[in-house]
């Protein structure tokens, strides 16, 4: 977090907004609003308040990782009326990949809360307002209710009624043209269309249809109510069609709690007799999908494999456990054998910077390993893991994992890394492809082991007799490159230097 502002640098602010409060202070300020097309400029020209006329601050919902669009607010750390120093937590929100903490930059009391615990919102949205006076937080309230929690800067919200007092008109819904509609025959409804008419009380065979094989659609039933071409039914009469469809369909309450829509009530007449759940996306998964289908559109991937033998780690780890000595996972030893292959093969340890068409080679390795979260995949960051112990290794591994499910990772715990290790051994998976995560240039796909039978010698290339033949336990990785600046020659030394490390455990330890 940024250190606390200095009393000197607080002073100046205080200076600035009073000399921009006196500004909007004078009679030619909503004239001002009105010309610039200011927000509040309209409630300003019927004599309302606005923030402009108090010494308020506006709090959007940040931009807390490069890749977040929209965000949460899982909870609110301050209440209406509480005052917030610079540098205090207000809220919690969540991103794309973690809950982040929302720190003030300034200081007042907080005035209003525009957006409640629970609600996606886009980043820029209008989410709080600060007054620096306690006495005006009445009036931020007052002014609040008629705020859009759109993008900041964003107009208020005017009131139907109040609208079209100042258009000369009074509101009122469309009269319904009897005259206009036609008569139609009736076939299916949709259920949202059905909805609608039955909401409205429309008389079904007044709707024009546009559906395929006649059927009426949403869009029928908002056109018609748009035009007021429709006939309205008595509240005691109903249509045979209407009955059919706008009945609620039965639901069921799934395992997990959700609720299970009938099919009866399905558009999808494949689906009928059976139950459905319907589960949105979260931001995460919404994320992986757009930055994946980037990846494949925009980077040349290029793959190359290796097998390695795991049997001296396993004797290693067998020989630990006999002196009871708690020994690294095998996961642990591909994240440091891999370190240390992109220290010997630094070529391979770069990122692309997009905006400059160029290759970016670090001297630090940062190894980034894909962990599993019920919301999608998180990628925790083991940084100068070439300078990591194994045991080292293992205890920043399983914390980093932990508060990776938990979503308590900080931003730049999960930002940044300069090669990605994906591992699906542990679910019985041998052999597999990963997407590169950009600006990265390389990722890892590590399988399962699997027990072979292989020559005495691996120099023999010729075909063994059996009784040359011996067990062994190995495993398949397979590197996916950027061929633009990691071509596959690169990529063969960094397997070829990973294999080594993994086939001769005691060079890692």
């Amino acid at each position: 977090p940024p250190p606390p502002p200095s009393p000197l640098s607080r002073e100046m602010r205080r200076t600035v907004r009073g000399g921009l409060h006196r500004l909007r202070a004078q009679p030619a300020w909503g004239l001002v609003q009105r010309l610039l097309g200011l927000r509040g400029g309209c409630a300003a020209a019927r004599g309302m308040s606005t923030l402009s006329d108090i010494s308020s601050i506006e709090l959007p919902l940040p931009a807390l990782s490069p890749t977040m669009e929209t965000g949460v607010i899982n909870s609110w750390k301050k209440k209406v009326g509480d005052f917030v120093e610079a540098g205090d937590v207000i809220a919690d929100i969540q991103t794309d990949k973690a809950v982040v903490d929302f720190e003030c930059q300034d200081e007042g009391y907080l005035a209003a809360i525009l957006v409640d615990e629970g609600g996606e919102h886009p980043v820029g949205t209008l989410v709080a307002i600060m007054v620096e006076n306690e006495e005006d937080i009445a009036k931020a309230q007052e002014i609040a209710k008629g705020l859009s929690t759109g993008p900041a800067g964003a107009t208020p919200i005017e009131p139907v009624a109040e609208a079209a007092a100042a258009a000369g008109t009074t509101s009122s819904a469309p009269e319904p043209q009897a005259s206009a509609a036609g008569s139609y025959e009736v076939k299916t409804l949709l259920p949202s269309a059905a909805v609608l008419i039955h909401r409205n009380h429309i008389d079904p065979s007044s709707i024009a249809p546009t559906g395929p094989k006649g059927h009426i659609l949403k869009g029928d039933v908002l056109a018609a109510i748009a035009s007021g071409s429709f006939r309205t039914l008595e509240s005691t009469e109903s249509s045979p069609a209407m009955a059919a469809t706008a009945a609620p369909a039965p639901t069921t309450e799934s395992k997990e709690g959700k609720t299970t829509a009938s099919s009866d009530g399905s558009p999808d007449p494949s689906k009928r007799g059976r139950t459905y759940t319907d589960i949105p996306l979260s931001n995460m998964r919404k994320v992986i999908a757009k930055r994946l289908t980037q990846s494949k559109q925009d980077v040349p991937h290029a793959y190359s494999s290796v097998r390695c033998s795991l049997d001296a780690i396993l004797a290693l780890r067998k020989s630990m456990k006999e002196q009871d000595q708690k020994p690294p996972s095998l996961n642990d030893f591909v994240i440091k054998a891999s370190a240390l292959a992109l220290r010997d093969v630094p070529e391979a340890n770069c990122t692309w910077d997009e905006k400059a068409q160029l290759a970016v080679y670090h001297d630090a390795v940062d190894i980034s390993v894909a962990v599993a979260t019920p919301d999608g995949l998180i990628t925790p960051i083991i940084k100068n893991a070439h300078h990591l112990r194994l045991a080292e290794i293992s205890g920043t591994m399983k914390d980093l994992a932990v508060r990776a499910k938990e979503k308590k990772l900080l931003p730049e715990e999960f930002q940044g890394g300069t090669f990605t290790i994906s591992n699906l051994g542990m679910f019985g998976i041998n052999h597999f492809s990963a997407v590169i995560n950009p600006p990265q240039t390389c990722i890892m796909a590590v399988g399962g082991g699997v027990d072979v039978m292989i020559d005495k010698d691996p120099s023999n290339f010729e075909a063994s007799s059996p009784e040359d033949m011996v067990k062994s336990t190995t495993m398949t990785v397979t590197v996916s490159s950027d061929e633009r600046c990691v071509d596959q020659a690169t990529t063969s030394l960094m397997l070829t230097a990973f294999r080594g490390y993994m086939e001769n455990p005691l060079s890692m330890l």
